[in-house]
């Protein structure tokens, strides 16, 4: 299958310090903001469908086993190889 993507979002000055990542590296408690969904094109339309898209703030709740979410006040429960192909830009914390 081929692989789905979206344009990404440009960081803007204030976020050229903050590098992105893939979902999957990202620790229980980080805050992020999704910039691009690489995967197929029924999972991309999928996690689309779930609230999960570019610009969506997300919050890993549980990095265990699968990784679990919150995202617009739901949660959801996603497998390492979908949040591999997950990037986003973790929030840095206000002082």
């Amino acid at each position: 299958m081929a692989s789905h993507a979206l344009p990404t979002i440009q960081p803007g000055p204030d976020q050229a310090a903050n590098p992105t990542r893939a979902l999957s590296a990202c620790p229980a408690g980080t805050r992020a903001t999704v910039i691009g969904i690489e995967c197929s094109g029924d999972e991309a339309c999928r996690l689309r469908a779930l609230g999960l898209c570019e610009g969506t703030a997300v919050n890993v709740i549980d990095d265990r086993d699968a990784m679990l979410l919150e995202v617009r006040g739901t949660r959801l429960a996603l497998g390492s190889a979908l949040t591999a192909g997950i990037t986003v830009r973790p929030t840095l914390p206000t002082a």
